[in-house]
């Protein structure tokens, strides 16, 4: 409800913004209006709490090649369904003109992936499937969350029940000596001159999970870590390593089945223009959340308004934020262009320190600050709307189910604080 502020709220409020413009990053630009506000006794402020309009939809086109970290594995979330994700990659050569004329014996060939961080149940083993690419990637090549590999372009080098350790830090997985003897062999040598003939001969791997078909988690696994790599033990104290690094081609791989999803979710994405009174966040090419504000471009009249302050205030359901499948410790705005694409909301742009978005003290709420995206709207611009969703959502499977439309006082609501004058 809309509010008049008192003649002393006026004095405090001014205060306050005046104290925060010294504070901030940008003293004359901190905040939408405070450089045009006269000092007329005639200006007015006002406080408002306004409902916004959120929708669901399926957030299915992400980049999700070359990212610091891969998630491997797979589990059955009680709300959200089954994920799971894997990832394919290149492995170099560490040398150039390799010769391995010298290798008398090979003792082994090993595949290691450094662990960082897992999301669900990691008490049960996984089954972890390493493929041989017959197709090429690219590290100049943008690749989407829809991308998948068919099954003409991979074959099995490894398969075998794996317990991720996190004590342990570090997945070894055996591979085959046939592919060993291929590296070593001398009819092979012109592969192995540098890593485009290497990786014309080995594409790389692709690498993923057998389906849980209860419980189960994905790990996140960082490649581009030193200790990620292909080692070839040979001699009994020799060794070589292939390198999985910032220069290989990474591409990181999702899958979603909603069906075994609550029915929340299920109708929910059989109408995603309707309003809902939850909505939800999910990564890894999940789900987000779009959010538009109706309110902004009838409630204000022909009088001249500057926003002072705007705080998007985002609430997740109780109940929904247990330790195994845990809310995302950070979510992010982008604004939405006529064009269908996104770019990041101005009031990232002019100061992303202030913006917010981190998950509150209660872990329960988000609060993101958009004064100059609010001006914007008020100045006429279009509203085609905002996306929510998780900060790492390329690489970490969080979710969140958040009160959207439920007309409750825990709904998304946008607080603002504006000048007439």
């Amino acid at each position: 409800m809309k509010k008049l502020l008192s003649y002393r709220s006026i004095i405090l409020f001014s205060l306050m913004l005046t104290v925060f413009g010294f504070v901030s990053c940008n003293q004359e630009d901190s905040e939408i209006g405070l450089g045009i506000i006269p000092g007329s006794d005639k200006m007015q402020l006002f406080a408002d709490t306004i409902d916004v309009d959120c929708f669901t939809v399926l957030d299915n086109s992400i980049s999700t090649d070359e990212r610091t970290l891969s998630p491997l594995g797979s589990y059955n979330d009680p709300v959200f369904g089954f994920t799971k994700a894997g990832f394919a990659c290149q492995a170099r050569i560490s040398s150039s003109n390799v010769d391995f004329s010298g290798v008398e014996v090979v003792n082994s060939l090993e595949l290691h992936l450094k662990y960082s961080s897992h999301y669900g149940d990691s008490a049960t083993a996984q089954t972890v499937n390493v493929y041989r690419l017959k197709k090429d990637i690219y590290i100049d090549s943008t690749y989407y969350s829809d991308f998948t590999l068919q099954p003409s372009e991979y074959e099995l080098l490894s398969t075998a029940p794996v317990y991720f350790d996190p004590a342990d830090s570090l997945l070894k997985i055996d591979l085959p000596s046939d592919l060993a003897a291929s590296f070593i062999s001398s009819s092979n040598s012109a592969h192995f001159v540098d890593n485009t003939t290497f990786i014309d001969f080995f594409n790389g791997f692709y690498v993923t999970t057998d389906d849980m078909a209860s419980g189960g988690c994905i790990f996140s696994l960082n490649l581009v870590d030193s200790d990620s790599k292909m080692v070839l033990y040979y001699n009994d104290t020799a060794s070589y390593d292939f390198y999985i690094n910032s220069k290989s081609a990474i591409i990181n791989m999702f899958e979603h089945d909603y069906t075994t999803a609550l029915p929340d979710i299920q109708t929910v994405l059989a109408d995603t223009a309707s309003l809902h009174d939850f909505c939800y966040v999910q990564s890894l090419g999940g789900l987000k959340t779009k959010i538009k504000f109706p309110e902004i471009a009838t409630m204000f009249d022909s009088t001249n308004i500057a926003i002072n302050k705007a705080s998007l205030v985002i609430t997740i359901k109780a109940g929904t934020n247990e330790t195994s499948f845990a809310p995302p410790p950070k979510m992010t705005l982008v604004v939405i262009l006529e064009s269908g694409k996104y770019d990041f909301i101005t009031d990232y742009k002019v100061n992303n320190t202030y913006f917010g978005g981190s998950l509150g003290s209660d872990e329960y709420t988000y609060t993101f600050n958009i004064p100059f995206h609010i001006q914007e709207l008020v100045n006429g611009n279009e509203d085609y709307g905002i996306y929510l969703f998780a900060a790492d959502n390329r690489t970490m499977p969080y979710r969140a189910v958040i009160h959207g439309n439920d007309n409750s006082e825990k709904s998304m609501k946008l607080e603002i604080y504006y000048s007439k004058y």
